[in-house]
């Protein structure tokens, strides 16, 4: 488990020494929220990663990072549940196969906190320059989920179970937000969220903390000014009926989500019950809607079911040809009540366990995936050890399944249709309620 410290108000330090990885692999995340500034928050990282005050261009980073035994850098935005984290990575070499070269890793760190804490600023806003040319990439990149289906279908699942929730908002945020972006104005956001918001480093493999940490509290000690907490994630409403909304788009086949709500989240003794449950609807190829939905009644070209546990609610999803909409629906939900109802082989529920522990076990393996889970607690706000998740899924019974299902309430049922753009209907919420079948 990670070693956590506060190095600042508002600041945590997470680190992992380890000889497992050859390489020193770090990220740092400044949360907030998702809302009207989404779109700052997206564009920050691709401006601050064209150039700092020392490095004042791509060209400069690239060749700076290359003496230095080819670091990586690199950033992006996250959402989990309602929070928005603007995501910095690095990795380099760990010192131990180069020499055990101490003022290696006092390099490294240094150029990460370089890079984050103090971008290339021209007069009162970021490089105009590099902000229009971002703001180009990233309203392309927002136009571009129509072209990847799944994703596209995805953001409008969302849209309509959580219409009115901040969890709906696309994490780049939209064309018409970004458009209104200044150098000044992303200058603004960004020194008030460094100023304010929460940051969490996390640090993995076999470092010397103290170096680590000194270079990190000397980055931040003039840049942290006035913390302030950023509100706990709500859970949504209990739906009073089930919503069905169907669009229709330039694809083939058509695309199903089913959205569940749970009172249970990442945060919930029971959330290890409820994993469970998720891995035996759609998690593995053993798993009911794989089974049945895609195997035996061959109606879905995949099938799926991956829990959101930090917003609360469990997404089904299945690829199928729009003929087969109706049967489809049919046996997933089936699925869904034959494990409410216990109709649970204990084969089938080892095996889960199996795929889960094994999971779990393989994400340790793989310092990206444990900075991930790390990330996951401290949103969380609970910290698990890996003995701790292992125990709890061997203990889960066919009863906490019943259990779980009791809990759940189907919330959103959405289609995406394969037919032309043109006949797309953007349904609001009072329109989905006209019509429910």
């Amino acid at each position: 488990m990670f070693k956590t410290e506060k190095i600042a108000e508002g600041v945590q330090l997470h680190s992992l020494t380890t000889t497992k990885f050859k390489t020193i692999t770090s990220k740092a995340y400044v949360q907030t929220v998702l809302g009207e500034k989404t779109a700052m928050t997206a564009l920050l990282p691709m401006v601050i990663s064209r150039g700092s005050a020392r490095f004042p261009t791509m060209q400069a980073i690239a060749s700076h990072l290359a003496n230095l035994y080819g670091a990586r850098f690199g950033c992006d935005v996250a959402k989990i549940g309602e929070r928005h984290c603007m995501e910095f990575y690095y990795e380099m070499a760990n010192t131990t196969f180069v020499g055990n070269d101490r003022e290696l890793l006092d390099q490294g760190m240094a150029t990460l906190v370089e890079l984050i804490c103090h971008p290339r600023i021209e007069g009162n806003g970021f490089h105009p320059e590099y902000v229009e040319q971002e703001k180009v990439n990233l309203k392309n990149q927002i136009n571009s989920l129509i072209d990847n289906k799944r994703n596209y279908a995805l953001q409008r699942f969302y849209e309509a179970m959580f219409a009115g929730e901040p969890f709906s908002t696309y994490k780049y945020g939209t064309v018409e937000a970004v458009e209104r972006i200044t150098p000044e104005a992303l200058l603004e956001h960004y020194r008030a969220t460094r100023s304010a918001n929460p940051i969490d480093i996390f640090v993995v493999g076999d470092f010397d903390l103290e170096a680590v940490r000194g270079k990190w509290i000397e980055g931040l000690a003039e840049l942290r000014n006035g913390y302030q907490p950023l509100p706990c994630i709500k859970s949504g409403a209990s739906p009073q009926q089930v919503r069905q909304v169907e669009e229709g788009g330039d694809l083939q086949q058509g695309i199903l989500f089913l959205g569940y709500r749970t009172p249970i989240t990442y945060s919930s003794p029971d959330y290890y019950k409820l994993l469970v449950y998720s891995g035996l609807l759609g998690g593995f190829p053993h798993s009911k809607l794989f089974i049945n939905v895609r195997e035996k009644a061959s109606l879905a070209y995949y099938a799926w079911a991956r829990l959101e546990a930090t917003k609360g609610f469990l997404m089904l999803n299945a690829g199928i040809h729009p003929d087969n909409y109706q049967e489809a629906v049919g046996i997933i939900l089936h699925q869904v009540e034959e494990i409410n109802r216990g109709k649970v082989s204990v084969d089938e529920l080892e095996a889960t366990k199996h795929g889960l522990i094994n999971s779990i076990l393989t994400m340790e393996d793989n310092a990206m995936a444990v900075i991930d889970r790390g990330l996951m607690g401290v949103i969380n706000g609970v910290r698990r050890g890996m003995n701790d998740a292992t125990s709890a899924i061997r203990r889960v019974t066919i009863e906490d399944l019943v259990e779980q299902g009791r809990l759940m309430e189907l919330d959103t049922i959405y289609f995406l249709r394969g037919q032309p753009l043109d006949h797309i209907a953007r349904m609001t919420r009072s329109e989905k309620g006209a019509n429910m079948q």
